[in-house]
């Protein structure tokens, strides 16, 4: 893979948002793991009274980091702080009214709450003393939740992936050594420490340069209602994965016996850590909303194609890794039997045969949200994990048994990607798959160019500008101008980071009023525009001369912590 400043972009936040997908699933985990290990079963199941309260929680906290960010980077890559900043605050305002909200309903509904499952006075104890402490968890979750993705969407991967590995050590750390002095309350402080230092981590991103997070309250309907729309595929995930458990564990039991029923958690084991493959649509989401701000089609086909490709590669790694620790995943679940051991042990390694195929489904359906096709993306979760899985595993199930129930789920996601090509290629066109772009871009005329910034590379840029502006028809007083533009710009910012690789991007637009240029480069943070800086070289003087000029067609906009200009040439009358 060649290194451009989109690739570079792309990796840092792939290993982030993956790293954060790893720790979801360990996360969910672990205090019902310390609960068994350390105080027993009576504990493990007093805490999954409370686990409802936490999903509640977690439900509205997701609504809200799907959605702000994706509205916030959208807005961004309009160059519109000003609506960007409206929808990060009204996520503030609705994480924090959340989980006020659900504290004191908990704290003052709490008891009958748990009273409601009719649990053994031994459990019910339990419970109530889990849910003293983390009930401080729930109030805070929502607004953890947004935080740690609208930093990540601001390009801070570093933050958020340290906030994500604190949450998860702390967690486990403190709720391990606490429940040995406090019981299952220490479990629960243990959490809620390890979330909160995690929130408070997050927020130093707040201090530092390249922010573009502004802190504030605000209120309104039709955004929270527009944030809200983006859970969908999200929710859809959630509801068919439910329908997948109950249609295993039904024909499990009904045509090998209930005594094979253990089967079904090892499968379902594997299909909670397909959330890793939703890393990569945490990767693309900011890039790609910032290239759709910016009708910047050729980047966001470029970021899909890197994303296909770690797409494919994590599908293979998690193949090999889940063939690799199938005994494991199947001493885990303390399954004693021989002959019920080594059926779950090849059928996990065969199920795992067609996680290509649902890292694939994962890419498209996160693509699909981003572009507001969001049905289309929650039919693509149904294909994935029921409509093309249920008749596949009962077909081959009942051919041939159960080899060819494991058979059907592992080819489900193949043929279920399989079909949702032809559908999406029917149904658009073949120019339009898998994109959905083709129409979109007809309409326009621009360019898109990748560079490392060496003055013969920026030389090079500069005359196959200069090219596409000849070829239509720009006037050569018009190209003289943007020439220069991009020449010293670029000069500048090399100038600027010595010898420091810099990588930058460059989309030139022909617009009705005029030629509109857009960088972005991922040197020191520096405003191009600024036409008052105080010229410390040649290059920059000139820069500086020429932004007087251009008077209001100029924007500096720190985007995902990285620079970002637009610029316009505007034509003579």
């Amino acid at each position: 893979m060649s290194k451009t400043f989109l690739s570079k972009k792309f990796l840092s936040l792939l290993v982030s948002g993956t790293v954060y997908m790893i720790v979801v699933p360990i996360l969910l985990l672990s205090d019902s793991v310390i609960a068994g290990l350390v105080l027993g079963e009576t504990s493990v199941a007093g805490i999954s009274l409370v686990t409802p309260a936490y999903s509640l929680a977690a439900f509205f906290g997701g609504i809200l980091s799907i959605g702000v960010p994706i509205l916030y980077n959208r807005a961004m890559g309009e160059f519109d702080q000003a609506k960007a900043t409206q929808y990060f605050r009204v996520g503030l305002t609705a994480a924090v009214s959340i989980g006020v909200l659900l504290f004191l309903a908990f704290t003052l509904l709490g008891d009958t709450y748990l009273h409601f499952f009719k649990a053994t006075p031994a459990v019910f104890e339990q419970a109530k003393q889990y849910f003293f402490w983390y009930k401080l968890t729930i109030l805070i979750l929502p607004l953890f939740l947004l935080m740690c993705e609208a930093v990540f969407s601001d390009g801070d991967d570093t933050i958020s992936t340290i906030a994500g590995i604190l949450q998860l050590v702390v967690n486990i750390a403190l709720s391990i050594v606490l429940a040995k002095s406090m019981g299952i309350e220490g479990i629960a402080l243990g959490s809620f420490i390890g979330t909160a230092l995690a929130l408070l981590v997050t927020s130093l991103h707040l201090f530092k340069k390249g922010n573009s997070l502004k802190i504030g309250f605000h209120f309104s309907i039709a955004k929270i209602f527009h944030i809200a729309k983006y859970s969908t595929i999200d929710a859809s995930t959630y509801l068919f994965f439910a329908c997948f458990a109950v249609i295993v564990e039904k024909y499990i039991t009904s045509a090998f016996g209930s005594e094979m029923l253990i089967i079904a958690s090892v499968i379902f084991f594997a299909k909670e850590f397909q959330i890793i493959f939703d890393g990569i649509g945490e990767a693309i989401t900011p890039l790609i909303n910032i290239y759709l701000g910016e009708e910047s089609y050729r980047g966001i086909k470029n970021c899909y194609r890197l994303a296909q490709k770690a797409a494919v590669v994590e599908g293979v790694l998690m193949t090999v890794i889940i063939a690799a620790a199938a005994p494991l995943i199947v001493k885990i679940y303390g399954i004693e039997n021989p002959e019920i051991a080594e059926e779950a042990i090849n059928g996990a390694r065969i199920i795992a045969l067609g996680l290509t195929g649902t890292s694939l489904l994962y890419l498209l359906s996160s693509y699909y949200l981003l572009i507001n096709k969001i049905f289309l993306g929650a039919l693509l979760c149904g294909l994935r994990d029921v409509i093309v899985a249920a008749p596949f595993l009962f077909i081959l199930g009942e051919k041939f048994g159960i080899y060819g129930f494991f058979i059907g789920i592992a080819l489900s996601s193949i043929f279920a990607y399989i079909v949702s090509a032809l559908f999406i290629r029917t149904k658009y066109g073949k120019e339009n798959y898998p994109l959905l772009l083709a129409d979109k871009e007809k309409r326009l005329n621009y360019r898109f160019y990748e560079l490392k910034l060496e003055p013969k590379l920026i030389i090079d840029v500069q005359k196959q500008i200069e090219r596409y502006l000849q070829e239509n028809g720009i006037n050569k007083k018009i190209i003289a101008k943007v020439k220069l533009l991009i020449e010293e710009l670029f000069m500048l910012v090399f100038e600027k980071n010595g010898n420091a690789a810099t990588y930058a991007e460059c989309s030139v637009f022909i617009r009705e009023d005029g030629i509109q240029i857009i960088t972005k480069d991922d040197g020191i943070l520096f405003d191009l525009s600024n036409d008052d800086v105080i010229a410390g070289s040649i290059t920059e003087f000139m820069v500086s001369g020429y932004m007087e000029k251009m008077k209001n067609n100029k924007m500096y906009l720190t985007t995902m912590s990285y620079n970002r200009n637009t610029f316009k040439v505007k034509f003579e009358a």
